[in-house]
């Protein structure tokens, strides 16, 4: 790798850690954009696989923080939701398999500007305190499309799961995070063996590549993530909630433009 690849690697990086931390979307979104730019000749399922490593090991080092500031979260649910995930990785990513790119790029751009739309626009509940007992299972069909989608494009779930999940009423926004986070732990776990087992068409002519997975973009990009990983901590405990909710939109937005724009000029 040449020095400036590697320098924009740091920032991704940087930036994916704060974006989970503060957001709970993982960097997924992040990541396939710029894949996508720097590595044009990568198949679209190896820019996928390489982001959604990158997203568990983002997530990981997150996690670690977040049970040391003790935050509570339902571990049932949280358990129900990351199995439809998985479930949803699966399909998501032996689909991709079968679909030409302009319909992966199609279904990327789409649920990223309807998620960013109805994030910007929705009106918080707050803290609600009521638990509907019925969010267990619209949480596991929830995150049942969310984990389709994530598996298919390489978003990492995150940043769909973020939003859909703040729909429900027995999730307050600080756990948000938190629980995408572990979702995306697990979910990913779900649909690495599948991208790691199989022989991709392309190789770099350097970099320790397994199956589908570049690991020495993975690991370039997670070390410089976990520089940052204080940081993004601090900004989001000063960060408040609604205004977190909508600079998320609007990143959601951003990105989904900006993949439309370069898939276009391609």
């Amino acid at each position: 790798m040449d020095t400036q690849l590697i320098v924009i690697l740091i920032l991704c990086g940087m930036l994916t850690n704060l974006m989970s931390a503060v957001f709970g979307i993982g960097g997924g979104v992040l990541m396939v954009p710029i894949l996508y730019t720097l590595f044009p000749d990568f198949p679209l399922q190896m820019i996928a696989a390489t982001s959604l490593t990158i997203v568990i090991g983002s997530a990981l080092i997150n996690l670690a923080y977040f049970y040391k500031q003790k935050i509570q979260i339902n571990i049932k649910s949280m358990l129900l939701w990351s199995f439809g995930m998985i479930i949803g990785v699966q399909l998501g990513f032996e689909a991709s398999f079968y679909l030409h790119d302009n319909i992966i790029i199609a279904v990327f751009v789409t649920t990223l500007g309807l998620l960013a739309l109805r994030t910007i626009f929705h009106n918080s509940v707050g803290d609600n305190l009521t638990v509907d007992t019925n969010d267990g299972l619209k949480g596991m069909f929830l995150c049942l499309f969310g984990g389709s989608v994530a598996g298919m494009t390489g978003i990492g779930g995150g940043s769909i799961m973020a939003p859909l999940i703040g729909q429900l009423r027995s999730v307050k926004p600080y756990q948000i995070a938190p629980y995408t986070n572990y979702m995306m732990v697990i979910g990913g776990l779900g649909s690495l063996y599948g991208y790691l087992s199989k022989t991709p068409p392309f190789h770099l002519d350097y970099g320790w590549q397994v199956g589908y997975v570049n690991f020495s973009v993975v690991t370039l990009v997670v070390l410089s993530s976990f520089v940052t990983s204080f940081l993004s901590m601090k900004i989001r405990g000063i960060l408040k909630p609604d205004l977190a909710r909508k600079l998320l939109g609007c990143i959601l937005l951003a990105i989904a433009s900006y993949m439309l724009i370069v898939h276009l000029t391609k």
